[in-house]
């Protein structure tokens, strides 16, 4: 993933950061802690998915640190790094969703959980789509630098949802923690604008469909087109 010399700024750095607190935040009570406790316990795969998710964050930390000090040649050199770290993401993400779906749907967890497989599926999609679209624009930093943004605001939804453990009072935390998680593509425009008073089309085109497709998510969780979708996917009577 290789980016063109841009205005030095520490802008997508301190995002970078930022994230990384969130993930580990957001963490902390359902894998950081237990797993210090010695009682967290977990499949393989779930294991490998989040140390490929937070291996990400470092990517994205160390890719943002290289351009901020101009090593633009080994940015672009441990791109190809980054590219294959968004496949294995995307891969051990749907193994994980379809695990965590057959492990809620056994609890009794209902039509929630079954639709919910579907969001995991397009979640992966879209994250896959977004740094695609980075790498295919990496010779154009400026667009390169905010669809990689993008990918990772919407690979932290699953962080954001899990505050829901540290802020119980908290109401409906699924629809108010995916709008908060969204609501880090208004810092970025805010930057934008202070900036270069202009808000780059990344964030207007891509980051307005990536707001879209999360709408349409919480809105069709448990809508029938979903469940059947889901049932179908999952090899389930009533598809």
């Amino acid at each position: 993933m290789a980016v063109n010399a841009a205005p030095r700024t520490r802008f997508f750095l301190a995002m970078s950061l930022l994230f990384l607190a969130i993930a580990l935040v957001g963490f902390s009570t359902t894998f950081f802690i237990p797993l210090a406790r010695g009682t967290f316990e977990a499949p393989a795969v779930i294991h490998v998915h989040g140390a490929l998710l937070f291996g990400w964050l470092a990517f994205f930390i160390v890719q943002s640190s290289l351009v901020q000090r101009r090593r633009v040649a080994l940015h672009r050199r441990t791109g190809r790094f980054g590219a294959a770290l968004a496949v294995a993401i995307v891969v051990s993400g749907v193994a994980v969703g379809l695990h965590a779906t057959r492990r809620d749907l056994a609890a009794g967890a209902g039509d929630f959980a079954l639709g919910q497989f579907v969001n995991i599926l397009i979640e992966m999609a879209l994250f896959a789509v977004l740094v695609g679209a980075a790498i295919a624009c990496r010779r154009d930093g400026e667009a390169h630098k905010r669809l990689l943004l993008l990918a990772t605001i919407s690979a932290l939804a699953p962080a954001w949802l899990r505050l829901r453990h540290l802020f119980p009072d908290v109401p409906n935390p699924f629809v108010t923690f995916s709008l908060l998680a969204d609501g880090l593509l208004l810092v970025a425009i805010a930057r934008d604008w202070l900036a270069t008073r202009r808000v780059h089309p990344v964030y207007i085109w891509a980051g307005g469909a990536m707001v879209a497709v999360h709408i349409v998510e919480l809105l069709a969780i448990t809508s029938p087109p979903w469940l059947r979708l889901s049932r179908w996917l999952l090899g389930e009577p009533g598809a």
